[in-house]
C-alpha cells in the first residue's frame, strides 16, 4: 500500500520503515524520522527516503499529518532515537533539525528540485554518521 502523497509505501519499503506508530519500540530499529504534512507535494517524501537509505540510515515516517516543516521536524528529531528529525510542509517546504541543535540544520524552500532534496536526506543521514553535510551553500534557513 502506498501514500497517495509519496509513492512510498506506508507498511515500509526501501529504506523506509512506514508509519511508525510506535516510533519508541525496541523491536524498529533506529532511523530518522520524518514528519510529513498530508498535503505535502508528491515526490517529496520518496526522494528524502532515498538520500538517506544511500547513506545506509533508514527513515520511518511520523504521524503528523498537519505541521509545517519546521515544528515537524523538531517534533521528529527530539522523537527519534537518532535524534535526527526531517520535516516536510504543505508547500514543500523540508527542513532537517538535530534535537540538540536550537537552529535548523538545512532549510530547504518549496520548489526546491528532486536532487536537493535526495541530498538533504543523505545530509540528515550522515549527521547519524557524524560525516560531513554536502548541502551546498544556497540551502538557508526558514
Amino acid at each position: 500500500m502506498t501514500s497517495a502523497l509519496s509513492g512510498v509505501s506506508t507498511a515500509g519499503g526501501l529504506g523506509c520503515h512506514g508509519r511508525l506508530d510506535r516510533y519508541d519500540d525496541p523491536a524498529v530499529p533506529p532511523c530518522v524520522l520524518v514528519a510529513v504534512h498530508d498535503d505535502a507535494p508528491p515526490g517529496v517524501l520518496r526522494e528524502i527516503c532515498a538520500g538517506a537509505e544511500e547513506q545506509g540510515v533508514p527513515t520511518g515516517l511520523l504521524p503528523d499529518g498537519d505541521a509545517d516543516a519546521d515544528p515537524g521536524a523538531r517534533r521528529a528529531a527530539e522523537a527519534s532515537r537518532l535524534q535526527v528529525g526531517v520535516g516536510v510542509g504543505p508547500d514543500g517546504a523540508v527542513v532537517v533539525r538535530h534535537a540538540l541543535v536550537a537552529d535548523p540544520v538545512l532549510a530547504l524552500p518549496p520548489g526546491a528540485g528532486a536532487g536537493d532534496r535526495r541530498l538533504a536526506g543523505a545530509d540528515a543521514a550522515r549527521i547519524v554518521a557524524g560525516c560531513a553535510l554536502r548541502a551546498r551553500a544556497h540551502f538557508v534557513g526558514l
